[in-house]
């Protein structure tokens, strides 16, 4: 056990490196910052609702620099994508942290903060779900008809009608291969980063799902761009946090001991999957998170009266990130087989990219209508 004095609480260090090298293969991998599984995790490993957030936050931010370092070598980020969402990110995290606030005055911020995390978490993973499975299932579809499928499919049309939004300034993302209302950016900015001051995380699990399904980026390229972002918010959202004197840094230092290793791999082992692979786990992590908020919660409202929901917490807590990595691991695992010749499950058939990249050629987007397809390699 180890005494965290800013906090007033005694938890084990390990917990906390663990923690932070299981989020941070996850993060690099989806594109978060993990905050929504952390948050809960470190309510159940003892900490108040608004020092959790501010812990997370705070460790975000730094996460955020390490895997941001491998996108970027990986091609992964549209700086003028990036930079956009975060001149809206800023201002909504200044809102989301006077909400938290209000919530800490009136002695509820452990309450709100589970709350919140328990319905967004339920609303993203059904949605994400139903569209990934589409995605799969037209991939492979096209494959038996011959196509050749590029990194990326996606399986709705909704970005095509914010793209025709006529409202100036109108911007070209180079990389993200999207034209765009710097308006429509700059809104997801906003939302995001409320949600990150409020809820002490870096906003990508709903950033990430809004730069491919409403702007309509490359799931690689959103995830590379939001980690930039992430940067931003985390920082300024780790000032603010500070300030309020919701941040033990001897808890953010071992947290991070273990995110630096953890966000190299994740960054890597997306070079091997494709876009609906990547969205896949995001939406089993918004799941299992969605769980893990949800016991912590129940606990609250009955007072701690029963034992059994502190225990399933903890199980869950621990029990999500091991099988999120895993289940990374797995597709790493299947990608190497794959260019290998060797066999591989049929249900992973459609998420893996089993070329080298440099082997590949350009996707034209006819070839996958009716789900948009934007260009990429496989």
């Amino acid at each position: 056990m180890f005494e965290f004095l800013i906090a007033g609480i005694s938890t084990p260090w390990a917990l906390l490196v663990f923690t932070g090298f299981t989020v941070g293969v996850v993060g690099g991998f989806i594109g978060v910052g993990g905050g929504y599984m952390v948050t809960p995790a470190l309510v159940v490993f003892g900490f108040p609702g608004h020092m959790a957030a501010g812990i997370d936050i705070t460790h975000i931010a730094g996460k955020g620099v390490i895997a941001s370092i491998r996108h970027r070598q990986l091609g992964n980020i549209d700086w003028t994508l990036a930079m956009t969402v975060v001149s809206g990110t800023m201002f909504g995290v200044e809102m989301g942290v006077r909400i938290l606030d209000y919530f800490k005055e009136q002695g509820l911020s452990t309450v709100a903060v589970l709350t919140a995390s328990f319905i967004l978490m339920t609303g993203l993973f059904i949605y994400t779900q139903y569209e990934t499975r589409s995605a799969a299932r037209q991939t492979a579809k096209l494959e038996s008809e011959g196509h050749d499928i590029g990194r990326e499919v996606v399986a709705t049309d909704l970005p095509r009608h914010l793209q025709r939004i006529p409202l100036a300034p109108i911007i070209r993302l180079r990389t993200a291969r999207v034209v765009i209302s710097l308006w429509v950016i700059v809104l997801v900015g906003m939302f995001t980063g409320t949600l990150a001051g409020f809820l002490g995380v870096g906003g990508g699990f709903i950033a990430v799902p809004a730069l491919v399904y409403l702007i309509g980026a490359t799931t690689h390229v959103a995830v590379g761009s939001d980690l930039v972002q992430i940067i931003f918010s985390g920082s300024y959202g780790a000032l603010r946090h500070t300030m309020e004197g919701n941040v033990d840094f001897l808890a953010v230092m071992f947290m991070l001991c273990g995110a630096v290793f953890g966000a190299q791999f994740g960054s890597i082992a997306t070079a091997y999957v494709r876009g609906p692979a990547i969205r896949f786990i995001l939406s089993y992590s918004l799941a299992l998170a969605g769980l893990g908020a949800l016991f912590p919660l129940i606990n609250q409202l009955t007072g701690s009266s029963i034992p059994l929901l502190s225990a399933l917490a903890v199980t869950l807590t621990l029990g999500q990130m091991i099988f999120l990595c895993t289940y990374i691991l797995s597709l790493l695992t299947f990608a190497l087989l794959a260019r290998r010749g060797r066999w591989v499950p049929i249900w992973a058939l459609p998420f893996l990219v089993r070329y080298p990249v440099a082997r590949s050629r350009p996707v034209q987007a006819a070839q996958a209508v009716p789900v948009q397809e934007v260009g990429g390699e496989r």
